[in-house]
């Protein structure tokens, strides 16, 4: 069976017009008896049959020679797997080497990462002469490494060789695709991709769509899939790590939550799970007697803090044949103090009456002669006096059932949050809530919710509603989903407001991303659902709005256990503002904003695993009106390093890899039979012979070159009987 490219067949028609013009160029004699001549016509007569034949060969030899360029052109082929009698074709391929965290997995010498860049040099290897290739890495995303194929296979090999492996989860779909982009138009027979992957499951959330784009060009590009690594069974992983407590103050007892997960066929016993700071161990250990297959367990490990500014916090168990997901790190800035302003709104000669007295005993709750040792600092001003206040010396704002303030407060407010400032409001009868709504919600965006009508009656203590008891979602208030932590649905609530969150707005990302108002999110809830309290991000800073009063006027949560812990959590929430971007996934960019000071200075930012060797340089740029350092090189879970030299600054920040991916099921049969109508899939052992497969299955023999140079032997001939035809006789 032959093989030609049919919009290149209309060259073919050129060949007629060799003939055309030799037909206009015959010409019409008119017969003229002339005595003279007579003997001349003898002559004519005579060559006439001559010269027919010789212009007959050479407009044969002009029509072949152009029948000949446009098959040429064409670049015709045998689709046969026996064309390898004429020997063998080039391919133009793409290798796809499966570069996520799952590949991993060691059988106690070679990881499946290092099988698969063994197999992808074999691949290489049974490539004929003058084939080119690309080479794509494979994760969540598709990384060109050599995005058009090359015919330096020496240069394809260093780039297999030197591929890292990286911490990324799987998604093939994105490689796949781009791999037919890059061969599907190109004007070749033999067309591959080797996908060179361990089976996970994981990598195949998309093979349908795999399916429907390999059908489509099945007659075009032939697919193998070469699965590396052996079936494993047993993985446990940490999948989750935070910082439980609500401040992270120097040389304080911290909590933090680890979560271990089963991701094996068979129960677990006898994990032991450790806490490291800065990889120096450091605070409590523990040891999970049984986890079930697929189970997950969350346990309390408490660390302190040593000094102030970053640290990497590390929780680690027992390494298994998953090196990557044994241990995971985060980042977490350890404070000296925090400082706290409090603006009585109805201030009082006896202490007790105050509106700020259970907030500053529940934010400092020590005797009062520890208290100057204590890391939170309390300050008190009544409403007049913030007019004269420096908000800049504090940390946060509260306001407890402030009547309004003036102009020059809002504009106070608004370059305080702008810089990282943070607000709790705290309403009550003294509060005016037409000027809420319209300044603080309207106008400046800051409150996430608007004022209601109130409900309920502060004076009657028989009829009082509670707090939400279980499904916790927002971090403030999560810690409450562990029974021994107490209970928050205890409190009863008397009076309260209705908080009233605008819709979710839809703007797109970047115009979100202009704004300095965040999107609202409830905190907490009343047991009938309607919020009780709310948090909005505004520029670096936040603004947290309760619906009830401060103090015991209209509830009695201030006089409940809960409320310390409620209180140091959402100063928490508004303190760690800043930092939010600390702790990022695996892939995504690292931002930060930074002081004018440190526009266009230089960024020198070191990765692990590479930590004082290599690095990168980026510049602190302006985006979105904000001097901002960010990094977008976060393959790698672990901690990062960014370094500004004038003014000096260091910044650590971690990436933790998806958790998802520590699952090593593989595809199931029917998964496996789909994808075997689309692609040859072929387990790979170090015995495989690679080549012998590949030849085996290899369709299509080019011979356009063959019949160039024919065309050009033709060329030659027609020119030198030309000269011949019209040499004088």
């Amino acid at each position: 069976m032959s093989f030609l490219n049919p919009i290149m067949l209309f060259g073919l028609a050129a060949v007629s017009v060799p003939i055309i013009i030799h037909l206009l160029n015959r010409r019409r004699f008119q017969k003229v008896v002339w005595a003279a001549m007579k003997f001349l016509k003898i002559s004519v007569e005579q060559n006439q049959r001559r010269m027919r034949i010789e212009d007959m060969i050479l407009l044969a030899l002009r029509c072949l020679l152009l029948a000949l360029l446009a098959l040429a052109l064409a670049r015709p082929a045998i689709l046969s797997n026996k064309a390898d009698v004429f020997g063998q074709s080039k391919v133009t391929g793409v290798v796809i080497l499966d570069n996520s965290y799952s590949m991993g997995v060691t059988d106690g010498t070679l990881t499946r990462f290092d099988k698969a860049r063994k197999a992808a040099e074999q691949v290489l290897d049974s490539m004929p002469i003058g084939s080119a290739t690309a080479v794509f890495l494979a994760s969540d995303i598709a990384q060109g490494v050599i995005p058009e194929p090359t015919f330096d296979m020496n240069l394809a090999r260093k780039t297999l060789r030197e591929a890292p492996l990286s911490d990324r989860g799987t998604d093939l779909y994105p490689a796949i695709e781009k791999a037919v982009d890059t061969l599907k138009d190109r004007l070749v027979v033999r067309k591959e991709i080797y996908l060179i992957t361990d089976g996970q499951a994981n990598g195949w959330k998309e093979l349908p769509g795999v399916q429907k784009i390999l059908e489509r060009y099945k007659s075009q590009v032939k697919v193998h899939v070469i699965m590396v690594g052996e079936h494993e069974e047993h993985n446990l992983g940490v999948s989750d790590l935070r910082l439980a407590s609500g401040l992270s103050p120097v040389n304080q007892p911290l909590r933090f939550e680890v979560r271990v997960s089963n991701f094996g066929k068979e129960e677990s016993r006898d994990i032991r799970v450790g806490i490291t700071v800065d990889n120096e161990p450091a605070g409590d250990e523990f040891t999970i007697a049984s986890l079930p297959a697929g189970a997950s367990r969350s346990i309390s490990l408490f660390t302190k803090l040593r000094t102030e500014g970053f640290h990497a916090v590390t929780a680690r168990i027992p390494e298994d044949r998953l090196h990557a997901d044994d241990q995971r790190t985060i980042v977490v800035r350890a404070i000296k103090e925090v400082k706290v302003l409090l603006v009585d709104g109805e201030p009082s000669d006896e202490p007790r009456a105050g509106e700020t007295y259970y907030l500053r005993n529940a934010l400092i709750p020590v005797s009062p002669d520890m208290a100057p040792d204590y890391f939170i600092k309390a300050a008190t001003i009544t409403a007049p006096e913030l007019t004269q206040a420096r908000l800049d010396d504090y940390d946060a704002v509260i306001l407890a059932n402030v009547a309004d303030c003036s102009e020059a407060t809002l504009k106070s407010f608004e370059q305080y949050l702008r810089r990282g400032g943070g607000l709790m409001i705290f309403p009550g009868n003294k509060v005016n809530v037409t000027f809420y709504n319209e300044q603080l919600f309207n106008h400046y965006k800051f409150l996430p919710a608007s004022l209601g009508t109130s409900r309920g009656d502060a004076d009657q203590e028989d009829k009082f509603f509670t707090l939400q008891e279980k499904d916790y979602q927002h971090p403030v208030v999560a810690i409450w989903n562990d029974p021994a932590s107490g209970t928050l649905g205890s409190a009863h609530f008397f009076r309260a407001f209705t908080l009233q969150p605008p819709p979710i707005s839809k703007q797109t990302n970047e115009k979100k991303k202009a704004e300095e108002a965040g999107e609202p999110e409830i905190i907490l809830k009343y047991a009938d659902g309607t919020p009780a309290m709310a948090e909005r991000t505004w520029g670096l800073g936040k603004v947290v709005l309760f619906s009830s009063t401060a103090d015991t006027a209209w509830n009695d949560l201030p006089v409940r256990l809960a409320f310390v812990p409620l209180m140091h959590r959402a100063l928490g929430s508004i303190v760690a503002r800043q930092d939010e971007g600390l702790n990022i996934k695996v892939g995504e960019v690292f931002i930060r904003r930074a002081s004018t000071e440190a526009l266009d200075k230089d960024v020198t930012f070191f990765k692990p695993r590479q930590a004082g060797t290599l690095h990168d340089l980026r510049h602190v740029d302006m985006q979105n009106g904000w001097p901002t350092i960010s990094y977008d090189r976060t393959d790698f879970a672990g901690v990062y390093e960014a370094n500004v030299t004038e003014p000096a600054l260091a910044i650590k920040f971690a990436a933790q890899p998806d958790a998802s991916e520590s699952s090593l099921d593989e595809l199931s049969a029917s998964q496996l039979a789909t994808l075997k109508t689309v692609a040859n899939v072929t387990p790979w052992s170090s015995n495989l012979s690679l080549r012998g497969m590949v030849e085996k299955d290899r369709t299509g023999l080019e011979f356009w070159l063959p019949i160039a140079v024919v065309a050009l032997l033709i060329a030659l001939l027609e020119t030198f009987l030309g000269q011949w035809f019209s040499r004088s006789k």
